[in-house]
């Protein structure tokens, strides 16, 4: 199942990238016939009186989509809502993705759209025949990405070090770092910061762990290259969530599709900036720095950057395929003028 609006050139963009997307939208934006196609093959969770065997209330449960390279959940209620991480729609696993929020959403709900024009449905045999009509409707057109809400937003960057040692050292570091206004909580290869906050809570860990985790449990692909790649990457996570989206709507009436891409990554800086003051990343700090003196503009310095990223988690020849040949040697011209042979 793939998405019509996936573009592979917008996946490696940025340095950073939006990891989770969470979006509702009420029932009365949706036809009479979409809701009941998709309460049809929702699973439910009842609660059953002991003694009488009353039902006494009953929910539709979170349905995981799942295939070789997605991953997405839904669920309907007084609300439809679709969550799970945009890079997993058209990519194997979410080592990297867009921070493009409007691309993001898009791909959430036009991966939904298709799964529910798509669906086989169970026996019809019981329904109404009026519903029997509407069994095989008309393609899925769900409402565009502005009439949905969005109740959490996740942010995230990779940084780079120099060996999978570099990288668990770093991290032994920041689990020193004071804490500010928000407790920390520990776990083995990483630490959160703020964790059950509905306003804005973050997350440090060691990406290959995680990357080596979810090929186990089959929750994505990754190579045997990738994973050994993604070893000396420490990720950085910053969630947005419901109170802080809101917050910014009434406070400054920025809608959540209006967050551009500049300004989820100066949000995800200012929120690690006291972590990561002291520690010398390599794609944070040195290389940004060196190219922002010798490139032509900020945009070719940015773009050398992930040129840069790209590079060392996939390898030369590999990161070489994904360019234009003229954009290819503009950016090997600019990291060579930056000192990187």
């Amino acid at each position: 199942m793939n998405s019509g609006h996936f573009d592979y050139c917008k996946e490696f963009e940025h340095s950073g990238m939006i990891d989770w997307l969470t979006l509702r939208i009420c029932l009365t934006e949706l036809p009479d016939w979409l809701v009941y196609r998709i309460q049809l093959f929702s699973s439910k969770l009842f609660k059953v009186n002991a003694l009488t065997r009353d039902v006494e209330w009953e929910n539709y449960c979170w349905e995981s989509v799942k295939s070789d390279s997605h991953q997405v959940c839904f669920k309907i209620g007084s609300e439809l809502s679709i969550q799970g991480s945009p890079a997993r729609i058209g990519l194997p696993n979410n080592a990297f993705g867009s921070a493009d929020i409007r691309y993001c959403a898009q791909k959430m709900i036009d991966f939904a759209q298709d799964y529910f024009s798509n669906v086989a449905l169970p026996n019809l045999e019981n329904m109404p025949s009026d519903f029997k009509v509407q069994s095989q409707p008309p393609n899925v057109n769900l409402p565009s990405l502005e009439r949905w809400t969005c109740s959490r937003i996740d942010v995230t960057r990779n940084y780079l070090m120099q060996s999978e040692a570099e990288a668990r050292q770093a991290l032994a570091y920041l689990k020193q770092t004071p804490e500010g206004r928000q407790r920390h909580s520990y776990e083995s290869y990483g630490f959160y910061i703020g964790k059950g906050s509905t306003l804005h809570r973050g997350k440090i860990y060691l990406k290959g762990q995680d990357a080596k985790r979810n090929k186990r449990s089959g929750r994505a692909e990754y190579t045997d290259d990738e994973i050994e790649k993604s070893l000396r990457l420490l990720r950085a996570e910053l969630t947005l969530a419901r109170h802080a989206l809101r917050r910014m709507k009434d406070d400054k009436n920025l809608k959540w599709y209006e967050l551009d891409t500049e300004c989820l990554l100066q949000l995800h800086e200012d929120y690690f900036k006291d972590y990561f003051s002291e520690i010398e990343i390599t794609d944070m700090s040195n290389v940004r720095e060196r190219l922002l003196k010798v490139a032509p503009t900020e945009g070719q310095a940015q773009a050398a950057y992930d040129c840069y990223v790209r590079i060392r988690m996939t390898g030369y020849e590999q990161a070489k395929q994904t360019y234009t040949k003229a954009s290819w040697y503009r950016h090997v011209s600019n990291l060579k003028a930056a000192g990187f042979k």
